[in-house]
C-alpha cells in the first residue's frame, strides 16, 4: 500500500511540473504578439523621419525599430506587422522611400521589407518573402 501511495504522489508531482512547463510557454507565446496599436505606438518616433521633416531617423526610432524586429519572432507575427504598417502608413503620409530606408539606417537587418507594394502573405521568417 506504501508503494502505491508514492507513485500516485510522484504522478501527481509529474503532472504538476508539466502544468507549469506548459503554462509557461504558453505565456510565453501569447507575450511574442503584437498587436497593430503596439507597434504603430513603438515606430511613433519615427514619424518625423518617415514623412521627411527630419534628415535621419533618431535613436528612440531606431530602438524601436529594433524592438519590432526582434519581438516579431513568427511568420505570422511578420505579416501582422506588414499589413498593419502597409495600412497605417498612408494615412500618416509616410514617404515609400524613406520607409524603406529606415531599417538600413537603422543597421537592423530585417526580412520583411517596408515597401507599399509588398504582398505581406508571402513574408516568411527564413527568407523574407517567397
Amino acid at each position: 500500500m506504501e508503494r502505491k501511495m508514492m507513485d500516485c504522489g510522484s504522478w501527481f508531482l509529474w503532472i504538476l511540473g508539466l502544468g507549469i512547463i506548459l503554462a509557461m510557454v504558453g505565456s510565453r507565446c501569447v507575450h511574442a504578439t503584437i498587436t497593430c496599436s503596439e507597434a504603430i505606438s513603438t515606430l511613433a518616433t519615427c514619424v518625423p523621419f518617415l514623412t521627411g521633416a527630419s534628415p535621419s531617423p533618431s535613436a528612440p526610432c531606431c530602438e524601436g525599430v529594433s524592438k519590432l524586429n526582434d519581438e516579431a519572432s513568427t511568420t505570422k507575427d511578420r505579416q501582422v506587422l506588414c499589413n498593419c504598417l502597409k495600412a497605417t502608413a498612408p494615412s500618416v503620409g509616410v514617404n515609400p522611400e524613406r520607409a524603406r530606408e529606415l531599417a538600413p539606417m537603422c543597421s537592423v537587418n530585417t526580412p520583411v521589407p517596408i515597401d507599399p507594394d509588398t504582398n505581406c502573405n508571402n513574408i516568411t521568417m527564413q527568407r523574407g518573402m517567397k
